[in-house]
């Protein structure tokens, strides 16, 4: 007998799978995402029976794993961020709303006290008559 076993001719191997770089990409995040997890769940079994104070602590660091998981996970959606340039425009365009809505409300509060001021000369001059 040789030290090697014979191969059966029916059995034909099969080239071995070679993995694409996203795959290993997607599996070490995989992992990554699994720890992140099971951390914050370990968090939240610690957090039963504790004072306030070390609750909230725990909750601070939880929500900065939180933070990091989702960073983590942003390439991974659909969704894109704004820019922040996008960002500062709507807080441009929202300052300006405001600043217009607080001279229009002046405007209408002139123009209502104005009719009520016509509403009692017309009243008085009626009386009067």
């Amino acid at each position: 007998m040789s030290a090697l076993p014979q191969r059966n001719h029916k059995i034909v191997p099969l080239r071995p799978i070679r993995r694409a770089p996203t795959d290993e990409r997607t599996s070490g995040m995989a992992l990554k995402v699994r720890a992140h997890l099971s951390l914050l769940q370990g968090y939240a079994d610690i957090m039963e029976g504790l004072s306030p104070q070390l609750r909230a602590q725990i909750l601070r660091v939880m929500a900065g794993k939180a933070r990091e998981l989702g960073t983590m996970l942003q390439p991974f959606t659909d969704a894109t961020r704004p820019t922040i340039a996008d960002y500062r425009q709507v807080r441009r365009r929202t300052r300006q709303l405001m600043v217009d809505y607080r001279l229009l409300l002046e405007r209408l509060h002139d123009t209502v006290a104005e009719a009520h001021e016509h509403i009692e000369d017309a009243g008085k001059s009626r009386d009067q008559r």
